[in-house]
């Protein structure tokens, strides 16, 4: 048995919203679905598993519609889905009164609750969101017969305040593989067993590294996982772009160093910039120095101003500026991290202030 399992798509969100591609980024949300739905085509897969957040809010009729069209373009797959907690079933969602194509089953339970595919011998145990959190235990009670079927259970959480339980004692249990949701990043819990697939498309700036789809394959004699891998579906990445600068360093020399980054990795990928060391103390760097092109996240001056604070003290006899500074420097031998941080950005906001006046 082959199958797919995919989480927190959210179709309908907008990343990066204040960002001029965040309109694109939404559309590669549904383009990306769409390259999964192909995916089961080309590969025959026997098993769609979605664990919560297809969409992004209440799915409406609409959405319900674009993505049951898409289903039925793979009727030979099962395809699975549970609710998450964005698109958390409610009283009133259009999703309870939708009838799917035959090939689809969504869990429309708050409690656990079992699909059977009877030519496949595949029971599916889900159970879906009804709320934005859920701090019940309810996931270790969920329970297996020791059958002759292969035993998958569904659900998005596993956190303290989705669903949680206790991992250790749920991979003893007699499932073939667990299929969760909530995080957005890939994850191995327990290896042939239990697995996040994390979204196949970075959602915002703290979803580095790859992205995409978790492909399996399950014996139908012994139900064990003979094959787990993953496929990468992301259109774009997000990479930090971290330049250690010194006192010499420029405005020209830091759009150089991105510039050279950006084409080893792809303009189409989205950055975020940080810079670290110890800068000129007339410098002050910002995002407008970069070449519009580049897509840039964010853009984070952790520097330090290289001040010479023996300089500025002899030239500050008498005012708060070197009383300052000879207290910070001369009480303490072995400043910490923090400590310098308060000398240097104390500093920094001292001279500015009597620059004002």
């Amino acid at each position: 048995m082959r199958f797919i399992h995919t989480s927190n798509i959210h179709i309908g969100m907008s990343p990066d919203p204040d960002k001029p591609w965040s309109e694109s980024r939404s559309d590669d949300l549904k383009k990306t679905f769409e390259d999964i739905i192909n995916l089961c085509k080309n590969e025959s897969i026997d098993l769609l598993m979605i664990s919560g957040n297809l969409f992004n809010y209440q799915p409406t009729t609409e959405d319900l519609t674009y993505v049951d069209r898409l289903f039925k373009t793979i009727p030979d797959t099962n395809v699975l889905i549970v609710a998450g907690s964005s698109d958390h079933i409610k009283s009133n969602s259009p999703i309870l009164n939708y009838v799917f194509s035959d090939n689809v089953h969504y869990f429309l339970s708050s409690a656990p609750d079992t699909y059977y595919i009877k030519d496949k011998k595949i029971c599916i145990h889900g159970i879906s969101c009804f709320s934005l959190e859920d701090p019940s235990t309810v996931i270790n009670s969920i329970t297996s017969d020791n059958d002759n079927n292969t035993h998958i259970l569904m659900f998005h959480g596993s956190d303290s305040k989705h669903l949680p339980c206790d991992i250790n004692k749920l991979a003893e249990k007699n499932f073939s593989y667990v299929a969760l949701g909530l995080s957005h990043n890939f994850q191995e819990v327990v290896r042939n067993k239990i697995y996040y697939s994390g979204s196949p498309e970075p959602l915002d700036q703290n979803d580095e590294g790859n992205h995409g789809v978790i492909y399996g394959e399950i014996s139908n004699k012994t139900h064990e996982i003979t094959k787990i891998e993953f496929v990468k579906t992301a259109k774009l990445s997000y990479i930090p772009i971290k330049i250690k600068i010194n006192s010499k360093t420029s405005e020209s020399d830091v759009v150089e160093l991105v510039n050279r980054e950006v084409l080893r990795q792809g303009n189409n990928n989205i950055y975020k910039i940080i810079l670290e060391g110890m800068r000129d103390p007339d410098i002050e760097f910002d995002s407008d120095i970069f070449n519009k092109s580049i897509k840039i996240a964010s853009f984070e001056d952790q520097s330090n101003p290289k001040y010479d604070f023996i300089k500025l003290s002899s030239e500050h006899p008498q005012d708060m500026i070197g009383a300052f500074i000879r207290k910070m420097t001369l009480t303490n031998n072995n400043p910490s991290d923090i400590e310098k941080n308060a000398l240097y950005y104390g500093t920094q906001a001292l001279l500015k202030s009597t620059e004002k006046d």
